[in-house]
């Protein structure tokens, strides 16, 4: 077993789990278990099973009654027939949040099997996944913020809480280095790179000290000059990176 696993030994045991329930061929842990960047009970777990076929009503119904039974909250887990691989725009059975739905496998996650992916059990990611060109890449990053990140800053309220702040600016920081230079880059890099990106450094140190699980707290007054202040940095670099 990959020694990246040992911090995650959740992800071996639910993978066997799956297998012949939903006729696993392959499964991938990828995200920040891949990179050597998860943080226990912060980092999501993000998982990719191949499988031989689709998934029928009655399997979808039992994968959904296994996940509720036995998944940690954070588990989130992509189930891709083999033979929909070759099409990004194809939408696949989901879990993540507690809920199942449908939605494709993203030119960034595929592009993260590569550089990232652990195989639980299964061929090397290349055998399965097609690669992500570089521009195929810098597209999907693009699609990612023109989507979900630009009608977040059209919403004020939204940039009070710890989430948005904290994902929205690393989002930003990874997209430009990727778009840059076609490498993915870790949260823990992202928020290295923020102060560049015109962050405060003393913002940059409480997204890092959340990062690594410790506790910080903030006035009302406080929330809210970050919220302006974060909300203005998003339309800025969205601004910018997107034309």
């Amino acid at each position: 077993m990959d020694d990246r696993l040992s911090v995650v030994p959740v992800v071996p045991g639910f993978a066997s789990a799956v297998k012949d329930l939903a006729r696993v061929v392959g499964f991938y842990a990828g995200g920040s278990i891949g990179s050597g960047d998860y943080r226990p009970g912060i980092s999501d777990l993000d998982l990719v099973a191949i499988l031989s076929a689709p998934l029928t009503r009655y399997r979808r119904a039992r994968l959904r009654d296994l996940h509720r039974a036995t998944g940690p909250a954070k588990l989130h887990c992509a189930y891709v027939p083999a033979d929909q691989l070759a099409d990004v725009s194809s939408s696949h059975v989901n879990w993540a949040h507690q809920r199942m739905f449908k939605r494709p496998l993203s030119g960034i996650a595929r592009a993260e099997l590569h550089q990232f992916g652990v195989p639980v059990y299964g061929p090397p990611t290349a055998e399965l996944v097609p690669p992500v060109s570089r521009p195929e890449l810098a597209d999907a990053v693009r699609g990612e913020l023109r989507g979900y990140w630009a009608g977040a800053v059209r919403h004020a309220r939204v940039w009070r809480t710890d989430l948005h702040v904290d994902l929205g600016l690393t989002t930003v920081a990874r997209a430009d280095e990727t778009i840059a230079t076609g490498r993915l880059i870790t949260k823990r890099e992202a928020i290295e790179r923020l102060p560049a990106l015109g962050v405060p450094s003393s913002l940059a140190d409480q997204i890092r000290r959340r990062r690594a699980g410790e506790p910080v707290s903030l006035s009302e007054a406080e929330i809210g000059d970050r919220a302006a202040l974060v909300r203005g940095l998003m339309r800025q670099h969205l601004e910018r990176i997107l034309g």
